[in-house]
């Protein structure tokens, strides 16, 4: 049985790729998803470049600012020319996002990965937005460039095409905050009964950006800590959990 530990929002900020790389560094993070819109991702590839783990496209469409022409991608973005949030997405009745407009983005965030990184992403999928169009545009655009496209708890067709499981999502208290021991020990039958899972957690320290722009704020040191602890080394161990990224879970 083979297990995925995936950390998202490298380049979200500063601080939150700081967390990242002590959960990459110190702990089992074995993949990690990069936004490469935001200001801090070339210092978040930075940090982690030397690291033999999977680098995907965390691709954003709902915070800061976007990398194409505002003016062509209307449904993606207020007045101000930034990305409209992911509250106000989900607070909607219709899905509004126009597929066509979400590929322009996403493409241009394709570029600007390769333009960091130098090579493909070994994984691609999206950051917070649970648009039906949103991972259409999403598939298109890894279709067109032969990249792997990743939509683990979301959609049970592609899990069962790829082979790969999602943990569900984990369920949060009044602070934002859950039990991550428990978390895994309630998933590891499930672990146990696929050949491949994943499960996604978000790293990270917090800084005022951070802050201001995201719900996820206490959850992010207390998973780092989590990632890099003894107790999860030890439960991967006792289990015989072999960990695995998206480069090689099919081995």
């Amino acid at each position: 049985m083979k297990l995925i530990m995936r950390a998202d929002d490298l380049g979200f900020s500063e601080a939150v790729s700081l967390g990242i790389l002590k959960a990459v560094k110190d702990g089992v993070v074995t993949s990690v998803g990069m936004m490469p819109n935001m200001d801090s991702a070339q210092y978040g590839y930075d940090l982690i470049k030397d690291y033999d783990i999977a680098l995907g496209q965390h691709t954003n469409i709902c915070v800061g600012k976007p990398l194409s022409d505002p003016k062509l991608i209307p449904s993606l973005v207020q007045e101000n020319g930034e990305f409209c949030s992911s509250r106000e997405i989900r607070a909607r009745k219709e899905d509004t996002i126009n597929v066509e407009e979400c590929e322009i983005e996403i493409e241009a965030q394709l570029q600007r990965f390769i333009e960091i990184t130098g090579k493909n992403p070994d994984y691609f999928e999206g950051h917070a937005v649970f648009s039906d169009n949103f991972f259409i545009a999403l598939e298109n655009v890894a279709k067109r460039h032969g990249l792997f496209f990743s939509n683990p708890s979301i959609n049970k067709q592609w899990e069962k095409d790829n082979g790969i499981v999602g943990l569900e999502f984990m369920k949060l208290d009044e602070k934002g905050l859950y039990d991550p021991k428990e978390y895994m020990q309630n998933h590891l039958e499930d672990i146990q009964n696929n050949p491949c899972s994943v499960a996604i957690f978000h790293p990270g320290y917090l800084d005022q950006y951070i802050l201001t722009h995201s719900s996820f704020t206490l959850i992010r040191p207390m998973e780092c800590d989590f990632l890099c602890g003894d107790w999860i080394r030890e439960w991967i161990k006792e289990n015989n959990i072999k960990l695995v990224d998206f480069r090689n879970c099919k081995d």
